[in-house]
């Protein structure tokens, strides 16, 4: 494809989400749970980097998800912007960031609001009674710092789509990595 500005398009607008330039950081994010079916939740994207054709979040260790991710790498994420009325997709495999200079890295860059929601001493999307017990849950883990709990999960993008719904005629293109790593793209229909 001799024209890949829209490739640019899409990293420069991650890269914008990422660095609090853009509107949102909202992505919602697919993985695939122990029964099988798809599971949507929203993740704040806080990294992306076109030479690697990654994009990170963070999480608490202990969320399902983690372990969805663990168990079903392949995830799909998607992100709308209002403004421009522009969808972008991503697909690729995650993983939990296991090395320590890339966790302390972005740890470091977090917000203090942001490391206070790794102080809960309950996992998350644990069921409780109506007094705030846990309905069951036993502690296996020990107790955990802030920093101990906290995850950075990174995705390698293996295609990304472009989808501007803005004027009449819509716009797709579709990119993905050969195993070189290289980019190629097309143009599709709405």
């Amino acid at each position: 494809m001799k024209d890949m500005r829209h490739l640019d398009h899409i990293w420069e607008r991650l890269g914008a989400m990422a660095d609090g330039s853009a509107g949102s950081a909202a992505v919602q994010l697919t993985t695939i749970g122990d029964t099988g079916f798809p599971g949507l939740r929203t993740v704040i994207l806080r990294d992306a980097n076109f030479d690697q054709a990654t994009v990170s979040f963070v999480t608490d260790i202990r969320s399902t998800k983690v372990k969805h991710i663990r168990n079903h790498p392949m995830v799909s994420a998607i992100a709308y912007d209002l403004e421009s009325r522009v969808q972008i997709t991503l697909l690729g495999r995650a993983a939990v960031v296991e090395n320590e200079d890339a966790r302390r890295s972005m740890w470091d860059r977090l917000k203090p609001h942001t490391h206070k929601q790794f102080e809960a001493a309950l996992p998350p999307g644990i069921s409780l009674y109506d007094d705030g017990r846990p309905v069951s849950w036993e502690d296996d883990t020990g107790p955990m710092e802030p920093y101990e709990r906290f995850a950075l999960i990174s995705i390698s993008v293996a295609s990304a789509e472009w989808l501007n719904v803005s004027g009449d005629e819509k716009m797709r293109f579709i990119f993905y990595r050969d195993r070189r790593p290289k980019w190629h793209g097309s143009r599709f229909s709405r």
